[in-house]
């Protein structure tokens, strides 16, 4: 074995600091995780052996191992226009990607993909004057975008390149949707969002925020002004379990929660706080009611903790760590019976039976089944639901629903991205079974593409010489694909 070789597999991955957890439980606009200096990043990124495996973990197929080994040369800029041919938001990703594409790592310790691309993003604060906006000539195209989360920005800054006028309309009074509204700042500060909105609205995209299609501006008004439309519209409606006693104050649907907690907004809760959930969504709540103040916060699921949404992905495992280093207990395998009010309607508990998992017989996942025999009670005196969310289509004039097909919750499109609507483009939670950021920003690069098909713009798709020359190498020694994305250039 080379001995350069040797000296990469024997070199440990450089730890990634953390806020001490008592300080940061009180603080939301503490960053949690501190990132890279440049001798760590560069130490870091030299692990990397260029064989591109990581690769298949990335829904955007980014190329990853011509980003990291630049970085690893010092070559900055070089990486940043790499992140960027696919990705408008490297910061945002560098902060909370669920970075699968490091599961796919050779290493027993991954190379810190996603702390590399945010080391690279914050030695830029103005992406612009090193991409240089290379737009192209105006189409007169005009494309609407429903939506200002990640999947319609991508769509909006990427068409903007081509010379495509893009609007982007927004109930929310902010941008970038649950990214703004969802996810606790001490995640994703605000300065990292308003970062990567102002660079795509400089670019030259148009928005209107505090904007309800359906209700401010008629869908059929949009049909008729513009060539092409992107629903980028999430999962935006929470789903409540129906548990009786739901009806009691201070019950909250973890959406509602956050979205209050983010814009500044007063949210009257007790001390004792339950997160009725184990997803990612039941951890932000239950970190954030912390920091609002709450003396004890419970989590409570249904099933085990490896039963977790996005478990085993190391994503999952640092906010777990996280949750439980700031002081929140869990409580695995429970079905709450009833949230138990006083006479004036105040939550004074949780009744819950515990769970046991049972085969279905088909060798799936196992499914919780509670044992009546037993009941518990848990005195609590706020509760969250993290516990389901849906699309709300509900704005779309009755003629365009009906003919919108859907499975389930999710809008179908074909892979242009496109609905069964002509001209109708979707993606994000809307559309995908993953619900997360990287994921959005796919489903938006495959609409810009299916959209400039439609209208019938010429776009030059480049190689990607050195993945693709990657991809070669490990097909050759494993006998693999790795599929790299055509990108646009920018």
């Amino acid at each position: 074995m080379p001995e350069t070789l040797i000296y990469r597999l024997n070199f440990k991955r450089v730890p990634i600091k953390s806020a001490p957890p008592d300080q940061r439980k009180k603080d939301f606009k503490m960053q949690v995780t501190l990132g890279y200096s440049k001798a760590e990043a560069m130490r870091e990124a030299s692990r990397c052996m260029g064989c591109g495996l990581c690769i298949q973990g990335c829904p955007a197929r980014l190329d990853i191992p011509g980003y990291v080994q630049a970085i690893a040369r010092g070559e900055f800029e070089k990486s940043l226009r790499i992140i960027m041919r696919d990705l408008p938001f490297p910061e945002i990703c560098g902060n909370i990607c669920t970075h699968n594409c490091e599961d796919n790592c050779v290493y027993k310790e991954p190379v810190a993909i996603r702390h590399l691309k945010r080391f690279v993003a914050e030695q830029f604060p103005d992406y612009s004057k090193v991409l240089e906006h290379k737009r192209r000539e105006k189409t007169g195209r005009k494309v609407a975008i429903i939506g200002a989360g990640p999947a319609g920005l991508t769509v909006a800054y990427y068409l903007t390149m081509f010379g495509v006028e893009c609007t982007v309309y927004d109930a929310l009074p902010v941008p970038l949707g649950m990214l703004n509204v969802g996810i606790p700042k001490y995640r994703l500060p605000m300065k990292v969002l308003e970062k990567e909105y102002n660079f795509i609205k400089n670019a030259g995209v148009r928005f209107f925020f505090n904007t309800r299609v359906g209700k401010d501006i008629p869908f059929q008004d949009i049909m008729k002004g513009y060539d092409a439309i992107f629903l980028g519209i999430g999962n935006m409606k929470g789903n409540m379990t129906g548990t009786p006693g739901s009806d009691g104050k201070y019950v909250y649907h973890a959406l509602d929660f956050l979205r209050k907690a983010n814009l500044g907004e007063e949210i009257p809760m007790g001390k004792k706080v339950a997160i009725i959930g184990g997803g990612f969504t039941a951890m932000d709540s239950a970190r954030t009611a912390l920091r609002l103040g709450a003396e004890k916060v419970y989590v409570l699921y249904r099933r085990r903790a490896e039963d977790r949404p996005g478990y085993p992905s190391g994503n999952a495992e640092e906010e777990m760590e996280e949750t439980v280093e700031e002081g929140v207990e869990f409580l695995w395998k429970i079905t709450p019976i009833e949230y138990v009010k006083d006479s004036n309607g105040m939550i004074r508990g949780i009744r819950y039976w515990k769970n046991e998992m049972v085969s279905d017989g088909s060798g799936g996942r196992l499914k919780p089944v509670p044992i009546k025999d037993v009941e518990f009670f848990i005195e609590v005196d706020t509760i969250i639901e993290a516990t389901g969310q849906s699309t709300d289509i509900s704005f779309l004039p009755p003629e365009i629903s009906k003919s919108l097909k859907m499975k389930g919750n999710e809008i179908l499109v074909d892979e242009n991205g496109m609905t069964s609507v002509p001209g109708i483009f979707a993606g994000g939670d809307s559309t995908n079974s993953t619900k997360d950021f990287i994921s959005a920003v796919a489903d938006g690069n495959r609409a810009v593409k299916g959209i400039l098909r439609y209208l019938k713009i010429d776009f030059t798709t480049l190689e990607k010489v050195e993945c693709n020359k990657m991809s070669q190498v490990v097909k050759e020694s494993t006998g693999k694909d790795v599929k790299c994305n055509d990108y646009i250039e920018i």
